[in-house]
């Protein structure tokens, strides 16, 4: 579903970020939001327009051969 959710956004030009709430963060927002005390939020899911000038980070591309054996340990 966040998945989806992410790709339905990145569609649209939008960007987004995902941050699980943990401890008392949830609790807050719960209450912050007055959400029904048998509700979870596991997941806070945030949507908007990128900054441009944001610099790019580079995509980390595995070498393979050195990270996959067959049939050994390392």
């Amino acid at each position: 579903m966040i998945e989806n959710i992410f790709l339905a956004a990145t569609a649209e030009g939008l960007s987004c970020s995902m941050r699980i709430p943990l401890n008392k963060e949830h609790d807050i927002v719960k209450e912050k939001l007055k959400v029904p005390p048998s509700y979870m939020i596991p997941v806070f899911i945030d949507v908007g327009y990128a900054n441009p000038d944001e610099p790019k980070l580079e995509q980390y591309t595995p070498n393979l051969d050195k990270q996959i054996r067959f049939g050994m340990w390392k």
